[in-house]
């Protein structure tokens, strides 16, 4: 039996939410449940928003705060609070055993900053079960977050224009 593996896609490059994705497709074209889960985010881009439409069995939960991302401030109350929302969103769906894949995007923002603990992260891979796979994106992942992980990718640009338009 499948056992699912724990994947990181981190690193300062762009493209992790959209590796993600792109894994997202393949398991619910294979006819199996998907759910991600957005830590940070509150406004639903293209991609959300399309497989939203398009793909049956793919369920998405955003947890942004209306505020925007955490760099440039110091985390507040209510950036805990839409954290603490995710993880107990994310145990939901891990515990449900529904779910071929579950994404945890942009995760590794609110444990640089302290809303979420490895100890937390810990929790939520052992609450996975047989042949669900466990995806984790953002920057700034721990090196104890690395270990947790079976598959750890990191993104480099190697070249970028100064500005890089949302698609």
């Amino acid at each position: 039996m499948n056992k699912g593996i724990v994947r990181l896609y981190t690193g300062d490059g762009k493209g992790k939410t959209t590796m993600a994705l792109g894994l997202a497709l393949r398991v619910a074209g294979e006819g199996r449940r998907v759910f991600i889960g957005q830590f940070i985010k509150d406004d639903p881009k293209g991609d959300i928003a399309a497989l939203r439409k398009a793909i049956p069995g793919v369920v998405t939960a955003q947890f942004g705060c209306g505020t925007g991302c955490i760099q440039g401030r110091e985390p507040d109350k209510l950036d805990k609070e839409c954290a603490e929302k995710g993880l107990a969103r994310a145990r939901q769906a891990l515990k449900s055993a529904g779910f071929g894949l579950v994404v945890l995007d942009e995760i590794t923002i609110p444990m640089y900053f302290g809303l979420v603990t490895v100890e937390e992260v810990r929790e939520l891979i052992s609450l996975k079960t047989p042949g669900t796979e466990l995806v984790f994106t953002g920057r700034y992942a721990s090196e104890e977050l690395k270990a947790l992980c079976d598959m750890v990718t990191v993104v480099e640009s190697e070249k970028m224009p100064k500005h890089v338009p949302e698609l």
